[in-house]
């Protein structure tokens, strides 16, 4: 039986207030009673289910015939799709997810609290990064949203065709994206069926998901093409000055996203001109100095472009509240926008993500025959063999790592 039961149009007026609190505008706020509207007309006094949604946007969508991603009824419809994901989303975890500010605690539906509190805290003691934390409580919570729609409302009653229709529900994503949701999945079941909150072992019904990692070549700009990057950036305003200091960290000190995203006041050493922090994804410390363009970049957003706020960060999102970034956030519109402003083309490149910058820089240091310790010391990595993907873009340093092999020929081969 399902433990929570409320009228849906009880549902719509909270979300609607949760929607004003969190600051939504006023075109957005329109969009969402509209649709409140023509749902609560729908559904008359039904208590809310994900059938129900279900059932309305069959009906809205048979205007087309079917669900279009072109034209002029795409965006129509894909306001339908997002709201009805938002109820979804506060009607099963009591709170609203903002796509791209992630950060809050996941409150777990009553029925799933007891093992999900008990599983995350597991991984925070095995040393997990909160980013690959917030991975997997992500995979979960969409997990719950699917298992809503077929009526499952505890880990108890889930069976390998629930498992089987909820990667099936993952076309569209990369073979190695699947491969990697499919093993964190694989992480859960384990871990519920040890502690019998699964009477059956799912993770041994996961599918293996083969993929290929680091087929192509990682892209890498050259000098100039740095440059161009970084005159692009509009430093007239508030965020072009944050753009700025974030992309000039990764090209100039090739720090990972997740730590230029999680830099804070108290990591820059104004005295010693040096940055001091703790790896996100390693937990190692490392210390790197502070160059002059660097550091004037961060002095000019943090004087005339940063909003006054307590946030202990950096570098802030710069829509009230003026919080950190993501962990799930990647930067990527940033730096794709800035390099289509700077005219660079990007046809042949595979992968142009702020990543890019720190394959770059790299690549730099190379040609320039600085040993490969060193270049594993300024990019973090504990183990300097994680420094040798980034040969692959440096033939002539990959030549140079050839095995010289002598042949001694006494008669036998």
């Amino acid at each position: 039986m399902k433990e929570k039961q409320v009228k849906l149009y009880n549902l719509c007026n909270q979300l609607e207030k949760e929607l004003l609190k969190h600051g939504y505008s006023q075109d957005s706020m329109y969009r969402y009673r509209q649709i409140f509207n023509e749902l609560k007309g729908f559904a008359g006094d039904e208590n809310y289910s994900s059938k129900i949604c279900s059932d309305f946007l069959t009906e809205k969508f048979q205007i087309t015939g079917r669900f279009v991603d072109k034209g002029q009824y795409s965006k129509k419809q894909m306001y339908y799709l997002r709201t009805m994901r938002t109820l979804a989303d506060y009607y099963n975890f009591g709170t609203l997810f903002r796509r791209k500010e992630i950060n809050e605690l996941i409150l777990w539906p009553e029925s799933f609290r007891q093992p999900m509190e008990k599983y995350v805290s597991q991984l925070v003691v095995s040393g997990l990064s909160q980013r690959h934390i917030r991975k997997i409580e992500l995979l979960v919570k969409d997990f719950i949203l699917y298992l809503d729609t077929v009526s499952i409302y505890q880990f108890g009653y889930v069976k390998a065709e629930h498992v089987s229709g909820f990667i099936s529900s993952l076309v569209g994503y990369a073979p190695l994206s699947v491969a990697g949701k499919v093993s964190l999945l694989r992480g859960l079941f384990k871990y519920l069926y040890l502690n019998e909150y699964i009477s059956h072992p799912l993770a041994e019904t996961l599918p293996k998901v083969f993929s290929f990692a680091r087929t192509s070549l990682p892209t890498v700009w050259s000098t100039e093409e740095i440059e161009k990057i970084l005159k692009a950036v509009d430093r007239g305003n508030p965020n072009g000055k944050r753009d700025y200091a974030m992309v000039l960290l990764i090209a100039r000190l090739g720090l990972r996203i997740g730590d230029v995203r999680d830099l804070k006041l108290y990591d820059i050493n104004w005295n010693t001109h040096q940055i001091e922090f703790t790896q996100n994804k390693t937990g190692e410390p490392l210390t790197l100095p502070l160059l002059q363009d660097v550091g004037w970049a961060i002095i000019d957003y943090l004087k005339n472009g940063r909003p006054v706020t307590d946030c202990p960060n950096v570098f802030v999102r710069h829509l009230a509240p003026f919080m950190p970034f993501s962990c799930n956030n990647t930067l990527y519109g940033m730096i794709t926008r800035i390099i289509s402003k700077s005219g660079i083309k990007t046809e042949k490149r595979s992968r142009v993500g702020m990543h890019s910058l720190r394959h770059s820089l790299a690549s730099e240091l190379m040609k320039n025959n600085v040993e490969i310790n060193t270049i594993s010391d300024i990019l973090g990595h504990c183990n300097p063999e994680a420094t040798l993907n980034y040969l692959r873009v440096n033939l002539p340093a990959l030549r140079q790592c050839a095995l010289n092999v002598e042949v001694s020929y006494n008669g036998n081969i």
